[in-house]
């Protein structure tokens, strides 16, 4: 008889501020669903990232409405607001072990990161544990040089190596924000309908 056991669901889990999400963290999202063959590709919006000056960070009920908005076309795509509903900093170990428990062992997490944030991955909390409970996936860039992800290998779990997504897109959510401070067009660098609730929340120094 046809086994009946249902394959392991595989989900990404891409964290970050998302201050605001922009046109690159869609790319990235959508390369890893594609090479990875993931089911679903959860974006959590980071509430207290512990690593952001605070002080440009739109409220993360704004920053959780502008994702729900950017991936609303996509039916793999998922906002997640695990960390908004847990006080206090936002650390990726928690979020996990939250995720685990709500999906089920059997489920795979690969957390996708930046690779602007692969350096203080170490002065994460728990970072062995972080890395035991997901596979790493890395958002490099045009010459981005696999290597230097080597000083994380101590604190991975024997064999494993980091999945090196080569993305071709660069857009900076600091360049976005700055452009519109300065009342500069940030189309096509950001969804349409992203811009514009910003403009209707007056986020980032636009008017509504």
């Amino acid at each position: 008889m046809p086994s009946t056991r249902k394959p392991a669901l595989r989900v990404g889990v891409f964290g970050g501020s998302f201050n605001p999400v922009h046109l690159g963290h869609l790319v990235v999202a959508e390369e890893a669903r594609v090479r990875l063959r993931l089911d679903r590709v959860l974006f959590v919006v980071a509430a207290d990232p512990p690593h952001k000056r605070k002080a440009t960070l739109a409220p993360a009920a704004d920053r959780y409405d502008l994702v729900r908005l950017a991936i609303a076309e996509n039916p793999a795509f998922e906002a997640c607001d695990a960390e908004m509903a847990r006080p206090g900093p936002s650390y990726t170990v928690e979020t996990l072990a939250a995720l685990r428990a709500a999906w089920g062992r059997g489920t795979k997490f690969f957390l996708i990161v930046g690779q602007d944030s692969v350096a203080d991955m170490p002065g994460w909390r728990e970072p062995r544990k972080v890395l035991r409970m997901a596979e790493l996936v890395v958002a490099g860039r045009a010459g981005y040089d696999p290597a230097s992800l080597d000083a994380l290998l101590p604190l991975m779990p024997r064999s494993a190596r980091p999945v090196v997504l080569q993305t071709r897109v660069v857009v900076s959510a600091t360049e976005i924000r700055d452009r519109l401070a300065r009342g500069e067009s940030a189309r096509y660098l950001v969804p349409d309908a992203v811009l514009g609730a910003i403009a209707r929340r007056g986020l980032y120094g636009t008017g509504a």
